[in-house]
C-alpha cells in the first residue's frame, strides 16, 4: 500500500526539542528547509498490511486463526472484544538511513539529526494516516478499530516481532530484522490493530499506565483509569 508522506512541522519541532515550529531558531528552519529537498528525494514509502482473524483470547494470550500466538496481557485485553486483526509494517525505505549516516560519517551532526527526526516523524504519520484510513473504511461498516500496538510497547515482547513478521509475506515486505529483532531500514514501524462491532469505547492500555510522561502516551492524565 502506497501513503503520500507527511512532515507536520509542530511535531517535528517537538523532536527537535522545541515547542511549536514557530518558535524555532530561523538557522534550524534554514537547515530544515534544506533537508526537506534531501529527503523528498530519497523516501520511498511503503506500507504493507494483512487482515488476519482472532481465533480467541485469553489469559494474557491471543490465538490468531492463522497460528501464531501473541503473548501480551495489554494486547490481550485491547483485542478481547475483537474478531480481527490487521497487522501493518510500513517504511521510509533505506534510502534515508543510508543518508544519516553519510552526514554523519562527514560530521554534518546537525544535518542528520534534523533528517533523523524528519524521518521519525514521517513514519509515524504514516502509519497514523494509515489507522485513520482504516477507521473510516470499517465505520462504514459499522464497526471500530482499536488503537496501534506494536512489539516493544507496553507488556508486549520486542521478541514477538518475529511471529508478526511471518504473517506476512516477505517476499514483499522490503524490511528485515536483525538478531535482537530490530527492523532495517531503521525508519520502519511494525504494529497491529483489532475490529470489533460490540459499539464500545476500544480499551486503552494508557488508561491503565502510572507513566503519565511517557512520550508515546494516548490518553491525556484525566482519562487515565486505575486498573
Amino acid at each position: 500500500m502506497e501513503i503520500t508522506t507527511i512532515i507536520e512541522k509542530d511535531e517535528l519541532a517537538r523532536h527537535l526539542g522545541g515547542d511549536e515550529f514557530g518558535n524555532i531558531s530561523r538557522s534550524t528552519r534554514l537547515k530544515i528547509e534544506k533537508m526537506e529537498t534531501i529527503f523528498e528525494k530519497l523516501v520511498e514509502p511503503s506500507l504493507y498490511h494483512q487482515n488476519t482473524g482472532i481465533d480467541s483470547v485469553e489469559k494474557g494470550t491471543v490465538h490468531l486463526e492463522e497460528g501464531p500466538e501473541f503473548k501480551s496481557p495489554k494486547l490481550s485485553k485491547m483485542l478481547k472484544d475483537c474478531d480481527d486483526i490487521i497487522c501493518y509494517i510500513a517504511t521510509l525505505g533505506d534510502g534515508i538511513d543510508s543518508e544519516i549516516n553519510r552526514l554523519m560519517d562527514n560530521k554534518h551532526m546537525a544535518e542528520a539529526y534534523i533528517l533523523d527526526a524528519m524521518a521519525s516523524v514521517a513514519t509515524d504519520n504514516m502509519v497514523a494516516t494509515f489507522h485513520r484510513h482504516m477507521k473510516d473504511e470499517y465505520k462504514n461498516q459499522g464497526k471500530q478499530v482499536t488503537l496501534c500496538f506494536s512489539p516493544g510497547y507496553c507488556d508486549w515482547p520486542i521478541t514477538e516481532q518475529k511471529k508478526l513478521f511471518n504473517l506476512l509475506d516477505s517476499r514483499d515486505v522490503d524490511v528485515e530484522l536483525n538478531d535482537s529483532c530490530l527492523m532495517t531500514p531503521r525508519k520502519s514501524i511494525s504494529g497491529v490493530f483489532g475490529i470489533h462491532s460490540n459499539g464500545e469505547t476500544p480499551y486503552n492500555p494508557c488508561w491503565d499506565c502510572g507513566r503519565t510522561e511517557c512520550p508515546a502516551r494516548r490518553a491525556p492524565k484525566k482519562e487515565r483509569k486505575k486498573a
